[in-house]
């Protein structure tokens, strides 16, 4: 249940909840929204997220598992939105998929596109499918049904990278594995897997706002540094023409509303092809961080007269994941710190310091979830909000 908001600033008019609270991207969105006038409540179902600290949320609802119960949830964010008057929902993670399932049942405008769609660009085969003959088509992709379909590959798995049709952050991604790897693959047609064949390159991510299809807003990035090979922590702004071509074929292509990142390789020849697509906020999202009332106004769908939001200033890091991640294995090198010295921290922000000291009291509630459910750190931070093709009904 929402915990009783603080009063906001005067003259606030809207009230938007933003899910997602555990994620950086949520804290951008809640500042955001907070410089443009809004009244911000912060939604999650843990009980520290980071986004809670920021003096821009006025208040917080813990919310119940999405997961584990997607109908209680989704009846936990009506019953918010009811209370609390909430205008405008906008989720950050991987939630977005139990919004979508339920969104007509909720009385405010949300940010999320049908679910038909959503599940069409979560999963990677059918996505893949659907870029043939755009501006960087994705490598060739096959479904893998069977441990039969899959060792039928294991001559030629050199030159293939497998992973499960439903992921994220490349956490089970299997590069030109070798044949007794193979073997541990275990797809079904409810849980299927793809293979795409390998692509070497540069890695380049974008993040993207598009209303009805028309692109409001466009940011594109070089992951520098991962944690581990799963999602980026230092953000290189770049611009590949190739990259915004695509996102506007796509937007044309699927008339797509709300917030959507893909992931390209741009191959040693100059060409571009698209590996997947994450139908919800990336971390591309900080490149807007100077500039946040265009920002609110990108997502609303600012009129056509208003251009394509650009990123400025420089590159933005998660600096604690640096430290955690990437500094074990780069921190003999100057250019690391040189890196580190010039990048921005999404947490950092004049006037609302707390969020950079929350990070910690959330670490270690993920930390503890972790060893109580026996996962990885980043398995762990996502567990209980992914979306991995099952149905939509509570499991007790």
């Amino acid at each position: 249940m929402p915990s009783s908001p603080r009063r906001g600033p005067a003259g606030d008019s809207r009230h938007v909840l933003i899910l997602g609270a555990r994620a950086p991207a949520s804290l951008e969105w809640a500042r955001a929204f907070h410089a443009a006038g809004w009244r911000i409540t912060v939604a999650d179902s843990l009980a520290w997220p980071v986004a809670r600290a920021s003096r821009a949320a006025a208040g917080y609802a813990r919310l119940p598992e999405p997961r584990a119960h997607p109908a209680r949830w989704l009846e936990a964010v009506r019953r918010t939105v009811i209370e609390l008057g909430i205008d405008l929902a906008l989720p950050t993670c991987e939630e977005a998929f139990y919004l979508a399932s339920g969104r007509d049942a909720l009385p405010c405008q949300v940010i999320v596109e049908r679910f038909e769609l959503m599940h069409q660009l979560h999963h990677k085969h059918r996505f893949a499918m659907m870029t043939a003959g755009w501006a960087a088509p994705a490598p060739e992709t096959r479904l893998l049904e069977s441990p039969e379909a899959v060792m039928s590959m294991r001559r030629a798995a050199p030159a293939w990278v497998f992973k499960p049709a439903y992921s994220r952050f490349a956490s089970r991604a299997l590069p030109r594995p070798s044949a007794s790897r193979l073997e541990r693959i275990r797809p079904t047609a409810a849980q299927p897997w793809v293979a795409q064949r390998y692509v070497p390159g540069r890695e380049h991510c974008s993040y993207s706002l598009l209303a009805n299809g028309r692109l409001t807003a466009h940011a594109c990035y070089h992951p520098r540094y991962r944690a581990g090979r799963g999602s980026g922590i230092w953000f290189e702004p770049t611009d590949p023409a190739p990259v915004r071509a695509f996102v506007e074929q796509f937007g044309a292509a699927t008339g797509y509303s709300g917030q959507v990142g893909f992931d390209f390789i741009e191959t040693p020849d100059g060409a571009y092809r698209v590996l997947e697509c994450n139908p919800r906020a990336t971390s591309g999202v900080h490149l807007f961080a100077e500039q946040p009332l265009r920002l609110v106004d990108a997502l609303l769908g600012a009129p056509p007269e208003s251009g394509v939001l650009s990123p400025s200033g420089g590159p933005k890091m998660l600096g604690l994941a640096m430290l955690l991640f990437a500094a074990p294995r780069h921190g003999l090198s100057r250019s690391f710190w040189r890196d580190f010295s010039a990048a921005g921290d999404v947490l950092l922000r004049p006037g609302d310091a707390a969020p950079l000291a929350a990070q910690f009291a959330g670490l270690l509630e993920i930390s503890a979830r972790a060893l109580s459910r026996r996962r990885g750190l980043l398995s762990a931070a996502t567990a209980d909000i992914e979306w991995n093709g099952q149905p939509l009904n509570d499991a007790g």
